[in-house]
């Protein structure tokens, strides 16, 4: 039995019909198979959380002091963040979404903590559940920038598309939707959805459960 990242407690399987997972019996965090992530959120993706988590020091669980290459922290003395399957500490901590996810950039295991989850879930649910107003409280010639819906950059109007009352920047917009026009009289086809925003509508119509379907929000905006 595999023991935890974060603790000597253990990791106990945890079958859905998405994301294999292992939960610890101790601390709840939750360890994800770098295989597995891959499969579900894209190879892309996988491989850019990686990228982004590769030079990033540790950080411990216990006064969250940066740990670099060393097997427990020096300020706490508490075991460094180590990977399940190779025993490779500290894990590299890198930020998604503005939630800190450690990374272990041989394996691409990840781990997050039960705070992190909880962090994740209401940051998924809120976007999801953001709506954007097509009609502009400002004149259209006075409004001329907004958000996209997936991926928050700032995209101009006139660049825009849109679909379900919401705003979404070319990269990101679904099929279905179609160039902003704010006399919405012309609405055309617009192009086929990115691997980001498939990602997000797989985690929005897939009957998975929640933890699930915010890994896969986590990584919507990854390998674009």
């Amino acid at each position: 039995m595999s023991t935890c990242a974060f603790c000597p407690g253990p990791l106990l399987p945890t079958f859905t019909d998405s994301l294999p997972r292992e939960r610890c019996g101790r601390c709840a965090s939750v360890w994800f198979e770098g295989d597995a992530l891959a499969k579900v959120v894209g190879g892309s993706a996988a491989d850019e959380l990686v990228r982004r988590a590769r030079g990033k020091h540790g950080l411990c669980k216990g006064c969250q002091a940066p740990l670099a290459n060393v097997p427990q922290c020096q300020q706490c003395h508490r075991p460094a963040p180590t990977c399940p399957r190779c025993g490779i500490a500290p894990l590299a901590v890198t930020k998604v979404h503005e939630v800190e996810v450690d990374v272990c950039t041989h394996c691409h295991g990840v781990a997050l903590d039960a705070g992190e989850l909880e962090q994740l879930q209401k940051l998924a649910r809120a976007d999801r559940e953001r709506e954007f107003d097509l009609k502009p409280k400002l004149e259209p010639e006075t409004l001329s920038k907004s958000q996209c819906a997936t991926c928050k950059r700032t995209v101009k109007l006139k660049h825009a598309f849109t679909l379900d009352n919401q705003l979404y920047c070319g990269s990101c917009a679904p099929s279905g939707s179609a160039p902003y026009d704010p006399t919405l009289t012309r609405p055309r086809p617009s192009m086929q959805p990115s691997a980001s925003m498939a990602a997000i509508q797989r985690a929005r119509w897939s009957p998975i459960d929640p933890i699930s379907s915010a890994i896969d929000w986590l990584f919507s905006g990854l390998g674009d």
